[in-house]
């Protein structure tokens, strides 16, 4: 029993480290508090709610409403190009002075819907789906996203797919894809408080820089190391996006999750996490 309400607390003992040492980076680095009071606040609410859902009886794991998720997921891709974006990128909607990222939002959701959608609507449509989210992706442009998108989705498509050509073509496609969008990187500049929090943990000192490093590297761990019942490869594939997401920041000025400043990946987070938690409740 005492194990059992342990585990509800997974979200927000994996997240609060992150956001916890970004909060004390940008304090010290003088940062207005409306900054990173915002993603403490995410924390709190996004803990609450998680922690509601894994201790209700609400299953969700059930794919009754799977086909709606995707659409709204592709809906919402789609409505990011009516945003002005910022130097031809757009990643962005707008509600207020809040400013959305989509993908860091709901790719984690896209990955664990086209999952079961290739288990009840085949190959074809999750093939067709995550292309067109690829493409998009592509379009924005958000090479970080897309890579981190991509491959889960090559891994999972790959194991539904027994034809030498089919899967050639899946490689094929999603790699051409990945490189092009790395060929033809944003330019947009880094903001020193989102894309470059570690180095503001740097200057802090090696304490505080080796364990910001390693709260953002126990964040892929439960879905790697860990991972539900039944269930192992969709979580394998989840927790390498994360990895993948964490490894693009030092390759490109893309925000680092939870620990930058920015609600969007902390939401993006917790619905996986909270999926992972539920399930091994389940499991």
């Amino acid at each position: 029993m005492g194990n059992l309400k342990l585990q509800k607390f997974i979200p927000v003992i994996i997240t609060m480290p992150s956001i916890i040492l970004g909060a004390i980076a940008m304090f010290h680095n003088k940062i207005s508090t409306l900054i990173w009071a915002q993603n403490i606040a995410c924390l709190v609410v996004g803990g609450v709610i998680s922690y509601f859902i894994v201790s209700s009886k609400w299953n969700i794991k059930a794919s009754k409403y799977n086909g709606i998720t995707i659409l709204i997921v592709f809906l919402f891709l789609l409505l990011t190009f009516l945003d002005p974006g910022m130097n031809g990128v757009h990643r962005w909607i707008s509600i207020g002075i809040i400013k959305f990222n989509v993908s860091m939002i709901l790719l984690p959701l896209i990955i664990i819907a086209l999952w079961r959608a290739s288990q009840t609507k085949g190959l074809g449509f999750t093939l067709a789906i995550a292309l067109a989210i690829s493409i998009l992706l592509a379009i924005q442009p958000d090479a970080s996203e897309l890579t981190g998108f991509a491959v889960p989705m090559m891994i999972l498509l790959y194991s539904k797919t027994k034809g030498k050509i089919s899967r050639l073509f899946i490689i094929a496609v999603f790699s051409i894809l990945i490189i092009l969008s790395w060929v033809f990187l944003d330019s947009l500049p880094a903001i020193t408080y989102v894309e470059r929090i570690i180095s503001l943990l740097n200057n802090m000192g090696f304490i505080w820089l080796t364990l910001g490093i390693i709260s953002l590297a126990i964040l892929p761990v439960p879905f790697i190391l860990f991972p539900p019942k039944n269930l192992r490869l969709l979580s394998i594939c989840v927790g390498l996006y994360f990895i993948i997401i964490l490894i693009s920041t030092i390759y490109g000025n893309f925000p680092v999750p939870l620990m930058g400043y920015g609600i969007s990946p902390i939401i993006g987070y917790f619905i996986p996490i909270t999926w992972y938690t539920e399930s091994k409740i389940n499991s």
